[in-house]
């Protein structure tokens, strides 16, 4: 293929330069928040394919525009004196509004919003290809741009200008051309502070996922003081699957946070409504209805990894002053893991949610958010002696001193060791440093030292449920069954 970088710089004579445009900033004082409501199908049919004709919309646009494209690309090939549309959306919408009378004919049906999210979204994934292809991108080769068919699209189109508010009844949604929609939830939370001055509306997305309807906006909202952190102090946290974390502060309280593991727990439910949709005539009320179960199934799970999230993010914003959390590969956890089983345990867990909702959570509250080197050995280490564990089986969560025969849990150790991530670690990928050992038992010690031995306990505790651990503990705590333990 011909070099993208070309196509950019190609302007045809007589255009005028469009000067670039300046880059959006938060105004100070005002923090960027986004709100999602469920609302309902309109009980007229024609407003239903007015929603409809967005989602298609849409799709059109970004088909056309890739379309575009790749025949400027094939052109180029064969002149290379031919001049390509840029990959922005500046050039390509106004490409777009000079022939869609002819490409088009019922462009006037929709908002000029649904072609707009379209030729954007095509934008974005030109911008990620070419940045893949250069190097430029982090992570797994992004591929050229593929045409989208209705089957397997997202519908949803997003909304920037025109009539977007929260009704004063807290019920009512208004969208351009699409008109007023009914919310399933209060918009209370939206409603009040715009209605005060204290949140500007910038854009609003209506999205369909497992057959319903979402609205989604992206605010700005006043900045308000938040409480500050009642306990304070310093914590490591350690994430796992067999916890979703374990909490260590300074005076040495381990907390231990359960994962629910919601997809393991609706394993057996969706293996028998998958065997339903097997016995189903698709397009039957038998087939829409086993599907329909399913859906439910996938908003279960993807509902109870997000409040489990929100909600240890939440609690760790409020209670320390400074958080210690390690910078996981979570893509190298899944194939180091070998068992598909195991593999799906990761992402189960959804490891990943936890430090951008912690990220704004801790400079909200005025707290102190530090990510230790990815290649610490924040597990491996002993946090009594310095010495490396022993690990009996792959997984294990007992792992064995080298130097005193002890066993060690692996996760209240991990995060031992990452409460006492020191500030001037190194941060390059080889040699990263290593926390100081916590002093002996009953000879005082340093920054959050711990008296006696590590603790060995690896026992289900009840969220934000601690324990102290005593010197020379050793024990396990009886409780519920874990789940999603590897």
């Amino acid at each position: 293929m011909v070099d993208p970088a070309a196509t950019d710089a190609a302007v045809s004579p007589g255009e005028k330069k469009r000067s670039p445009r300046k880059t959006f900033g938060i105004p100070e004082g005002w923090i960027a928040r986004g709100f999602v409501f469920e609302v309902a199908w309109p009980d007229d049919p024609e407003a239903v394919a007015r929603i409809r004709s967005h989602f298609g919309g849409r799709r059109f646009a970004y088909n056309w525009a890739l379309a575009q494209v790749k025949a400027d690309l094939d052109a180029k090939k064969l002149d290379p004196a031919h001049a390509s549309v840029p990959w922005n959306l500046y050039a390509l919408r106004k490409r777009f509004n000079a022939e869609k009378a002819t490409a088009a004919p019922w462009w006037q049906e929709n908002s000029k919003e649904a072609y707009s999210t379209g030729i954007a979204d095509l934008c974005v994934a030109l911008k990620n290809w070419k940045d893949s292809k250069s190097g430029a991108r982090k992570g797994r080769k992004v591929g050229f741009p593929r045409c989208r068919s209705k089957r397997k699209d997202q519908a949803r189109v997003r909304f920037t200008t025109g009539v977007i508010r929260v009704e004063p009844d807290r019920r009512t949604i208004t969208l351009p051309v699409v008109g007023t929609l009914h919310s399933l939830e209060s918009t209370r939370c939206l409603e009040r502070l715009a209605a005060t001055g204290k949140a500007r509306i910038l854009s609003a997305t209506l999205s369909e996922r497992w057959g319903r309807l979402f609205v989604s906006f992206s605010c700005l909202v006043a900045a308000h003081p938040y409480q500050a952190p009642t306990k304070g102090g310093r914590a490591g946290v350690d994430l796992g699957m067999r916890m979703l974390a374990t909490v260590v502060d300074d005076a040495g309280t381990i907390t231990e946070v359960p994962n629910p593991a919601p997809l393991r727990a609706t394993l057996t439910p969706r293996r028998r409504v998958g065997r339903q949709m097997s016995r189903r005539i698709p397009g039957s009320i038998g087939h829409r209805a086993a599907k329909a179960k399913l859906a439910r199934l996938d908003r279960r799970v993807v509902h109870l990894r997000r409040e489990a999230a929100h909600q240890l993010t939440s609690w760790l914003a409020g209670t320390y002053s400074e958080v210690v959390i390690e910078d996981l590969d979570l893509a190298a956890m899944k194939r180091s893991m070998g068992r598909r089983a195991f593999r799906r345990s990761v992402s189960d867990a959804a490891l990943g949610q936890i430090r951008p909702q912690l990220t704004y959570k801790m400079a909200w509250r005025g707290g102190a958010l530090t990510i230790a080197d990815r290649w610490f050995a924040s597990s491996q280490i002993h946090h009594g002696c310095g010495c490396r564990l022993v690990e009996p089986k792959k997984l294990a969560k007992q792992l064995v001193c080298a130097t005193t025969g002890e066993l060690v849990d692996r996760d209240s150790n991990a995060a031992r060791n990452l409460r006492d991530w020191p500030g001037d670690a190194s941060c390059s990928s080889v040699g990263a440093a290593a926390p100081k050992p916590s002093s002996p038992a009953g000879s005082g010690g340093g920054l959050g030292s711990d008296a006696g031995a590590s603790d060995a306990g690896g026992g289900s505790v009840r969220p934000l449920q601690s324990r102290k651990a005593a010197p020379g503990e050793a024990r396990t705590r009886k409780g519920t069954p874990r789940r999603g333990a590897a």
